[in-house]
This record gives structure tokens, C-alpha cells and sequence, in this order.
């Protein structure tokens, strides 16, 4: 999960600078938003589970920056009523998508309270990933062949990529998240100098075609 939030923060940070405004939807226990707290940004972390929003704000409190991190008990459906036009710079959506039952209304209510010029960062599984990671990750065939058509499927980024340009916030890059990673045993990423390794070549994969295809998650980035 360190890695997975490296990348995906180093992406977003290629579309942004200075201290950002960032409303973390689902944001759970907190460890993106301390991450990002601790980086300098003012996050705000909206979702409905009380005992996860705890946990976030023991975090926050626990690495000093209580300050910088907000909690809001609310689903992230409810954006357009809690907070302004222009209150943030950028809105995550973090592997939420692909559980919603309407993804453009999701999306339209958490670009709601994005400035106009700010971003939508979305990240969700990439289903095409599911075949290499049963086969490659599990050492299982036969699950991978079954994965080819997995039911249900997810959704995917041209998918994503679609319902944010019915939003009105088009698609500015498409990354992929863990395209190396995501299929290597745990243990090889235990040893900080092998971790510092991969974390490099993502970084390299995670901006190229055809391996952001491939990756465990796609990133997608859109203008509000």
C-alpha cells in the first residue's frame, strides 16, 4: 500500500504545486491524508464509517499534524451539501468507484466542491490485471483463465473515462499504479534498497504506454 500511495501522489503532484486543498472521499483511516498532511497540504476526510474516521484522526494526532487533517462523518454523495463551489483544489476518489451503483453521480457530487481548474483524481482495480495477477501473484492457471471474463467485471478506465467526460471533467492522464509490483512476492519488497528499487521503476512504468495498461490500478486524472 506504500507504493501504491508514492505513485499515485507522485502523479497527481505532475498536475499541481504548492500546497493543495484535498478532499479525501472514503478516505478511511487516514494514512493518504497524513501522507499528504505531512507533505504540507490541508486534506479534509469525508466517509461514513465512524470507527474508521477515528482511526484517522489518531493518526493524524499521532504523526503531528491533527491540524492539517479534517474529519466529516458523511457518504461521499453528500459532498454537495457540506462543502462550497470552491473549496478545495483537488478531490480524490480512491478505489470508491468501481463499488458504486451510479459512478457519474458519484463523480459529479465529488467534483462539486473542486475549484474550476482543480482536479479529480480517481484510482480504481484494473480488471484486465486480474488474469496476470492469479496467474502470476497466485501461480494459479486455472483462475487466471477464468478471469479473462470475470463476473462481475469492474469497471474499467475507458469506463471511468467516460463517465467523467458525461461530468464535464475531462480525462488530463491516464497512469497505472503498480505495474511491476503488484505481481511480486511480498518478501521482495521487505529490503529497503529492493523497495527503493521497484519505487523507481514504477515511477518510470507508471507514465508509459502499453504498461499502465496492465498495472494493478489505473489512475486517472481529470480538470474540473
Amino acid at each position: 500500500m506504500r507504493l501504491r500511495h508514492r505513485v499515485t501522489e507522485a502523479n497527481l503532484l505532475r498536475h499541481a504545486s504548492g500546497p493543495q486543498r484535498v478532499l479525501d472521499v472514503a478516505g478511511g483511516g487516514g494514512s493518504e491524508a497524513v501522507r499528504l498532511a505531512l507533505a504540507g497540504h490541508e486534506v479534509t476526510v469525508l466517509d461514513p464509517a465512524g470507527a474508521m474516521l477515528c482511526s484517522a484522526k489518531a493518526r493524524a494526532e499521532a504523526h503531528g499534524v491533527a491540524d492539517k487533517v479534517h474529519i466529516v462523518q458523511a457518504a461521499a454523495e453528500d459532498a454537495p451539501e457540506l462543502f462550497g463551489e470552491h473549496d478545495f483544489d483537488v478531490a480524490l476518489c480512491h478505489n470508491l468507484v468501481h463499488y458504486a451503483d451510479d459512478r457519474v453521480a458519484l463523480l459529479r457530487a465529488l467534483a462539486a466542491p473542486v475549484r474550476e481548474g482543480g482536479l479529480l483524481s480517481v484510482l480504481a482495480p484494473n480488471p484486465a490485471s486480474r488474469p496476470l495477477y492469479a496467474a502470476l501473484k497466485r501461480r494459479d492457471l486455472e483462475r487466471a483463465l477464468s478471469e479473462l471474463d470475470p463476473e462481475p467485471a469492474g469497471c474499467t478506465a475507458d469506463e471511468v473515462r467516460a463517465d467523467l467526460a458525461t461530468v464535464g471533467t475531462p480525462v488530463a492522464a491516464h497512469y497505472g499504479v503498480c505495474c511491476v509490483a503488484g505481481y511480486l512476492p511480498a518478501d521482495e519488497l521487505a529490503d529497503p534498497e529492493e523497495y527503493a528499487r521497484v519505487e523507481r521503476l514504477e515511477l518510470a512504468l507508471s507514465t508509459r504506454m502499453p504498461y499502465a495498461l496492465t498495472a494493478r490500478y489505473f489512475h486517472l486524472v481529470a480538470r474540473v
